[in-house]
């Protein structure tokens, strides 16, 4: 007699499997950037019809502790998959977003082939990587209880938590192509900002790299991301052909709403109060 099947079907019918499906497909999906140290906010906004959530650890004050319980808080939409930004490269920083729960990671400054090669290790369990084993609160995002757990977490759903290197660099838009032949990679998300400032060039030349990093994506069939800091922005991302996209975050959904009520509320005699 066979042994029983770990329980894919707890994957297969999950927001991490939606998303992947649309991801696969170049559907773009929309997420909201949660910086706000804040389970409460995170709970909130997850609920608003975004497909994703990113915990953004790298430039947030927001601990493992508390990063863990928006992790959760996200996950109990039961629509939005909570992706964490860790803040670093370093082994503990994947460990403990991908054992509270986090359904994918963007890694910050991914560069060179080497560093891919060992963040995807760093995310797979053995045997084909060297992921840790022991997550005893990630199984439960997945509807998995009992002793199988952690198992039936290992297999039916460590394989498919999303890995994506953050390319915000000039070497690692040069080392892109290598850095996708590594494997293992889901998406790759640009950062705007810090690729910018590495350039420190012209306008025209950040452009070209911009449309040289599409271009490599396209060419190896991988979705490709990026933070835009409005719905709008992210429209026209849409139409270069971005999937994985910020449509809003949090600090600007709180002060844009209360400045634009206060404004409202003030009406014509707003000018008494400025």
């Amino acid at each position: 007699m066979q042994p029983a099947a770990p329980r894919f079907m707890q994957l297969s019918g999950s927001p991490l499997a939606r998303l992947r499906s649309k991801l696969h497909q170049h559907i773009p999906v929309f997420g909201i950037w949660l910086t706000i140290p804040s389970v409460v906010t995170a709970r909130m906004l997850a609920t608003q019809g975004f497909d994703w959530a990113c915990i953004d650890m790298e430039h947030s004050p927001i601990s493992p502790t508390l990063m863990a319980e928006m992790v959760a808080a996200v996950a109990s939409s039961g629509s939005c998959v909570p992706i964490v930004r860790v803040p670093s490269q370093a082994p503990e920083w994947l460990r403990w977003a991908l054992d509270a729960g986090a359904h994918g990671v963007i890694v910050p400054r991914v560069e060179t082939p080497d560093e891919m090669r060992n963040i995807v290790n760093l995310c797979t369990f053995p045997p084909a990587g060297k992921r840790s084993i022991g997550a005893p609160f990630a199984p439960q995002h997945f509807g998995l209880r009992g002793p199988q757990a952690i198992s039936e977490y290992m297999d039916a759903v460590g394989p498919h938590v999303l890995i994506i290197p953050q390319i915000e660099s000039l070497e690692g838009a040069a080392n892109l192509k290598a850095i996708l032949g590594v494997g293992g990679v889901d998406a790759i998300f640009v950062g705007p900002y810090n690729l910018g400032a590495s350039a420190r060039v012209s306008q025209d030349h950040i452009h070209d790299v911009f449309g040289a990093i599409e271009k490599t994506a396209k060419d190896g069939d991988m979705p490709i991301g990026i933070y835009a800091p409005s719905g709008e922005s992210a429209l026209s991302k849409v139409k270069l052909g971005y999937t994985l996209l910020v449509a809003a975050n949090d600090v600007d959904c709180l002060t844009s709403s209360a400045s634009e009520n206060l404004e409202r509320a003030k009406g014509e005699s707003s000018r008494h109060y400025r």
